[in-house]
């Protein structure tokens, strides 16, 4: 749920009808309050604040627009995190989505068919997660859904609201609130379902120390600058325009959901050449092949070393497997002498990376050709 905050007291009743008011704590007249500070307590051991907890029966919304299922709560482990540095800049939850599962993200739109402009937005947001640089993440429309997208009708200061990943897999279920108090323009739609869908991939706000709230993690390499400025995972922004990711979100994405880079690398020989295999990486498109020399010259006078490396590339080679043309000879270096005062010597190796549609992976680890022309 991405909310509007504004002061407490005569304000919060003047604004109400407009949304723009913190969630209150909701909870059933009828729950007796054991039962209510046992929630609160479940809530809090999985790292979140349970003071502005909503009851929904199956299911509670924290921290603004994080929705927790009842047996999610039951089943959580106690997460903490107590950040000597105090706020930073990019945050995630404690829980994220697996690999290659976050290539191969199912996502079911139809529940928003009554809501044209929402689901347009959605369907716009998966575009946007996909298209993000070096970033693993990769969200398509279809069935069967790992993430379903509905309709609800809740408190009006609450514009959309979704789960958090669990076990694995991204978070199931993200709901638009038809009941929301303030129109929004489509620009504004789309903020908040690309705001939403980072949340099923385990972002938590990046404002959430501005916000008072807890549960977050900092995503090594991004700022520590404190307030996210741009940030589409800042909280409290229901009404913000989508004006594209910042450079931190970027980052923060890449880091969490890297390419990968295939791994299983061998060398073989069946026929007298050197042939290099690898294990399939889930979404690459197709493979480089890169083949180093790295040639060192040393004058044994002058005690002078130099080093000089030499790099081959591949086009796009499809499958898994790659037939180099250069012929086995049983070892991956040489030693030439050129008179008693000076040598040099080569050593090679082979390196492997994926392509993808949004990048280039890293590359994978060397192994060492053998196929040196003595």
């Amino acid at each position: 749920m991405q909310r509007i905050r504004v002061l407490r007291g005569i304000a919060v009743l003047a604004l109400a009808a407009l949304g723009a008011c913190d969630t209150t704590r909701s909870t059933s007249v009828l729950e007796p309050m054991d039962q209510v500070d046992d929630l609160a307590r479940q809530v809090e051991a999985m790292g979140f604040r349970s003071e502005e907890m909503q009851d929904f029966g199956e299911y509670v919304l924290v921290e603004g627009d994080i929705m927790i299922p009842r047996t999610q709560l039951r089943s959580g482990p106690s997460r903490r995190t107590n950040d000597p540095m105090g706020p930073r800049f990019q945050y995630r939850t404690s829980n994220l989505v697996g690999s290659p599962k976050v290539q191969q993200i199912t996502v079911d739109l139809s529940g928003l068919a009554s809501q044209p402009a929402w689901q347009s937005a959605a369907a716009t947001a998966l575009t946007h997660w996909n298209g993000i640089a070096g970033s693993y993440v990769r969200m398509v429309q279809g069935s069967p859904a790992d993430i379903t997208a509905g309709t609800t009708c809740t408190s009006s200061n609450t514009a959309a609201f979704a789960n958090v990943p669990s076990a694995g897999n991204p978070g199931s279920n993200l709901y638009v609130n038809t009941c929301f108090g303030s129109s929004t323009t489509d620009a504004q739609k789309l903020h908040n379902m690309v705001h939403e869908f980072g949340h099923t991939l385990g972002f938590h706000h990046s404002n959430y120390a501005q916000l008072g709230e807890s549960g977050a993690y900092h995503i090594y390499g991004t700022p520590t600058s404190g307030n996210a400025t741009g940030s589409v995972m800042n909280g409290a922004t229901a009404l913000n325009s989508w004006a594209g990711f910042s450079a931190a979100d970027a980052l923060a994405t890449r880091t969490l959901y890297p390419l990968p880079t295939p791994t299983g690398l061998a060398v073989s020989h069946p026929s007298g050449t050197v042939v290099l295999s690898w294990n399939p990486v889930v979404g690459a498109a197709s493979y480089l092949i890169r083949r180093v020399e790295e040639r060192t010259v040393n004058d044994w006078i002058s005690n002078n070393f130099q080093t000089t490396v030499t790099e081959t590339w591949s086009g796009s080679v499809s499958g898994t497997s790659y037939n180099t043309g250069n012929a086995w000879t049983g070892t991956s270096s040489c030693m030439w002498t050129y008179t008693w005062s000076y040598d040099d010597s080569s050593t090679y190796s082979y390196l492997v990376v994926a392509e993808f549609p949004n990048g280039t992976s890293a590359y994978a680890a060397s192994v060492l050709s053998e196929d040196a022309v003595c």
